[in-house]
């Protein structure tokens, strides 16, 4: 979203105002307040919430014929308007599950602002969500899992640096545990256990925090990144204490890094992405694909949704209930296997 200049005022604390005031303010500066409280940053939940907001701001200036988005008011955001959205939406050709995800983000907009403010009613609070057909997410094979780590070895062995090693082992970190793309960016190495089993307190999304095993087969590639990562760190502290070092990133990045700021050893969610992106082989590869492996690895071995939940950190065991479904063909494959048994 734009800055509307050097004459702007700063955001008003849209919360401290009666609801009557607030129906004539700018709905831009009311969604900027709500963006700069609970989606700021360059994650990728905020990425995806600055989006919709811009994507309904757009939608809305053409709704109301408005000339720009700073003249539409917050009272000129009604039930009605939001339906139009998401059938706007919908008729461009966005994805049910696209339209949904905006919607939910302005579910939320009025839900904060209706618990904090008496007589605020949330205008996108009745508005149904498209439906959305079920689909498993979409995982690698294990020929493709091969493939995947066989380019990463590649790549490091390539260039003998630091950051192509760290990269293949994050590659395979993040297939051993399932952590999201933020989660590994934000672990110290502190929260590693003297044994490297376990990763303790790692945070989730929905602020619960969860410890998560790193299993026999990913221990001994994790050590050897930890000399190796020791050995990096001494080149930037020559000095790194214990102390320190528990404080510090387990996946460093020492670009920009300053010595008396631990979290400037933190690797970007741009190269995340990009570390993984480079090992592509024919599926093109993201962070989250990963954690799908994963699941669905840990699901068809246990045959127990329970434990994957718990694995992946879901507070809700609906949310891994996707890995579950099914294609029209595996319930026909399934059904004609029953029938054969029966004759």
């Amino acid at each position: 979203m734009n800055a509307h200049g050097p004459h702007h005022n700063p955001l008003v604390n849209f919360t401290s105002l009666p609801a009557d005031d607030i129906a004539s303010k700018r709905l831009q500066d009311f969604l900027e307040f709500y963006l700069s409280h609970y989606a700021s940053g360059d994650s990728h939940t905020a990425r995806a919430k600055q989006l919709d907001v811009t994507k309904f701001l757009q939608f809305l200036t053409r709704y109301k014929r408005a000339s720009q988005a700073e003249d539409l008011l917050v009272k000129d955001w009604s039930p009605s308007a939001t339906q139009h959205f998401v059938d706007d939406c919908l008729a461009t050709g966005e994805a049910p599950s696209t339209a949904s995800r905006r919607l939910a983000t302005l579910k939320h907009i009025g839900r904060i602002f209706a618990d904090k403010i008496p007589g605020f009613i949330n205008p996108a609070r009745e508005i149904k969500s498209p439906k959305v057909q079920p689909l498993r997410p979409k995982s690698l094979n294990a020929a493709e899992i091969t493939g995947v780590l066989e380019k990463a070895s590649e790549l490091s062995h390539q260039k003998n640096s630091f950051s192509r090693r760290r990269n293949e082992v994050l590659v395979r970190f993040l297939l051993d545990t399932g952590l999201r793309a933020d989660e590994v960016r934000t672990i110290r190495r502190g929260q590693l256990d003297g044994k490297c089993e376990w990763i303790e307190q790692v945070r989730t999304k929905g602020r619960r925090y969860r410890n998560v095993y790193i299993t026999a087969a990913m221990r001994q590639t994790l050590l050897t990144y930890l000399e190796e990562r020791s050995e990096e760190l001494r080149r930037f502290l020559p000095a790194l204490s214990s102390q320190l070092d528990s404080k510090l990133p387990l996946f460093i990045s020492t670009h920009g890094s300053q010595k008396g700021d631990p979290s400037s050893f933190q690797m970007s969610p741009k190269t995340v992405w990009r570390a993984i992106r480079e090992c592509t082989v024919e599926t093109k590869l993201h962070p989250h694909l990963l954690r799908h492996t994963y699941a669905v690895e840990l699901l068809e071995d246990s045959r127990d949704i329970r434990l994957v939940a718990q694995a992946l950190g879901h507070s809700d065991v609906r949310v891994t209930m996707r890995y579950t479904e099914r294609t029209d063909e595996e319930v026909a494959s399934a059904l004609e296997r029953a029938r054969a048994k029966n004759k």
